[in-house]
């Protein structure tokens, strides 16, 4: 057994090596061959490269839980991470256009972009026509005669402004359009009261969501050079965006987690009607249990079929490795009800259609007020003011002729949907009622661009009135105007010099107001 078992060993290691030799021949040969080719692959790489889906790493745990937080089990794209989701993270191009392939807006630092949320007011100064666009080809909508007025929609194109037309609460009807810069002036907002169909746009104001009641387009802009960036199927849920022009609506789309992707653009508007907030919705993958906690004291409440539908219940909180969530039941067994289920077991989907009606037990509610008259805005506004006068010594009359002229007499979208009189935005967190995202013409360095920018919502206006007071005595570029707070007007000229606006004329704007109304008596 040994000499054989030696010679077999013999015999093996010259076939080793009779094998090793041409292989290690072959093996050099084809490395060095790919070195030698390596240049010409990576150049081919460098003309295009198609990004891959990666799986999501799963992130520490946050406050809340939206749409398109990764922890809830889809593959992405790679792309750039997000920033600050409070921050604006959506830029159109002037005009009102979304970027498509090959084209991008510049990204503005925060410091260098200025908001426009004050209501620009323009007023017919003989009679004009309504047109259809900037240029030479377009049509007459109707004529409007003189001292009709007008919403100012963005800058100039042309030699034309674009508008939205309040109509003349008879024949003429309202409605976006273009008019002659030289046919138009720019005024003060008219107060509650005195234009009928101004006071008549404000009570009804675009819906915060709509919903597509046929198949319908997404548009990268609201003109007729506008591409197509996809197509939405019957009943797609849109957030409005808050801008309308020509006969569409800037909207944000969240995709449906297959071949459309998220993003903003132009819907026309007679496609879509009004709907509710459809909330955050998922669906399990498998079969799964629904808790009555997250610790290890909680009881099973049921099993859940696979691919039922969970809506999130707003504002939960991630806890462990469950989610609060609200199930609708089935009809039979399974009662309707708020519960716990893994949040490994779930992934996102589009909302169902119809929605359940089962109302959320955490939605926030707003005190919605009206005025009809500049008395009553000033008397409700003034006493709020007051309050805040003796806390922050921000004089009151200040604080009535700004919420005026930035809140448009309380008519303005944010106003009416936030509560926010003074477009305070929620860079440094939300208001009592949460964020208000509303689109919004703003000044660049490189030109007007509409941004989308997070507002804080807030439960009252006398809310909105305190933080007001709070944002100047907790800003040191205010301390000047603070100090010189016994005299009104020259506090309205201090903040102004301090970059308050970039309106040259804002201080003399407030002290018109002032004096109009004479709002010094709620500095005592």
């Amino acid at each position: 057994m040994t000499d054989v078992y030696r010679a077999s060993e013999s015999t093996a290691k010259r076939w080793s090596r009779g094998l090793f030799v041409p292989l290690l021949f072959v093996t050099t040969t084809a490395i060095a061959a790919g070195c030698l080719r390596e240049p010409e692959v990576q150049t081919a790489h460098a003309v295009r490269t198609t990004p891959l889906a990666m799986p999501t790493a799963t992130p520490p745990p946050a406050a809340t839980l939206s749409q398109d937080d990764p922890r809830l089990g889809m593959s992405v794209l790679a792309g750039q991470p997000l920033g600050d989701a409070l921050t604006s993270s959506v830029q159109v191009l002037p005009g009102g256009n979304v970027p498509t392939d090959g084209e991008s807006a510049v990204a503005t630092p925060p410091e260098q972009v200025l908001p426009t949320t004050v209501t620009q007011w323009a007023k017919s100064s003989s009679a004009t026509t309504l047109w259809s666009g900037p240029d030479a080809g377009a049509y007459a909508f109707t004529s409007v005669p003189e001292g009709s007025f007008f919403r100012v929609a963005g800058p100039p194109n042309a030699d034309r402004l674009p508008v939205y037309y309040v109509g003349d609460g008879l024949l003429r009807m309202p409605g976006d359009g273009w008019v002659d810069v030289n046919s138009v002036n720019t005024v003060d907002a008219p107060a509650p009261g005195q234009v009928p169909a101004v006071d008549a746009d404000a009570r009804n104001p675009l819906p915060v969501w709509v919903e597509a009641h046929r198949a319908t387009q997404l548009w990268s802009g609201p003109d007729e050079n506008a591409v197509q960036l996809t197509d939405l199927p019957q009943w797609t849920f849109l957030k409005v965006a808050g801008v309308e022009l020509n006969g569409r609506i800037l909207v944000n789309y969240a995709g449906d987690y297959a071949s459309r992707q998220a993003g903003i653009g132009w819907v026309d508007q007679n496609s879509v009607g009004p709907s509710g907030d459809p909330g955050v919705w998922v669906s399990n993958f498998k079969a799964t249990p629904l808790w009555s906690g997250v610790d290890g004291q909680a009881v099973k409440f049921t099993d859940l079929p696979q691919w039922t539908k969970l809506r999130i219940v707003e504002g939960t909180q991630i806890d462990g490795d469950r989610m609060e969530i609200e199930y609708f039941g089935d009809g039979f067994t399974r009662q309707p009800g708020m519960a716990w289920v893994a949040l490994a077991d779930i992934g996102p989907i589009t909302p169902p259609v119809p929605l359940p009606s089962m109302p959320s037990a955490s939605a926030v509610q707003t005190q919605q007020q009206s005025f009809g008259s500049p008395t009553e805005f000033i008397a409700t506004v003034g006493a709020a003011a007051q309050r805040s006068f003796k806390q922050t010594g921000v004089p009151a009359s200040v604080t009535v002729a700004q919420a005026i002229l930035e809140s448009d007499w309380g008519r303005s979208r944010l106003t009416r949907q936030g509560n926010n009189l003074f477009g305070i935005k929620a860079l440094n967190g939300p208001g009592s009622a949460g964020i208000v995202t509303l689109a919004t013409w703003e000044h660049t360095p490189s030109g007007d661009v509409i941004v989308q920018a997070p507002f804080r919502a807030y439960q009252t206006l006398e809310q909105s009135i305190d933080d007001h007071g709070r944002f100047f005595t907790s800003n040191r570029r205010y301390s000047a105007a603070l100090a010189a707070a016994g005299d009104a007007q020259a506090f309205a000229r201090a903040i102004q010099y301090a970059g308050y606006a970039t309106d040259p004329n804002y201080a003399s704007k407030l002290i018109g107001l002032m004096d109009k109304y004479n709002l010094y008596r709620f500095d005592t």
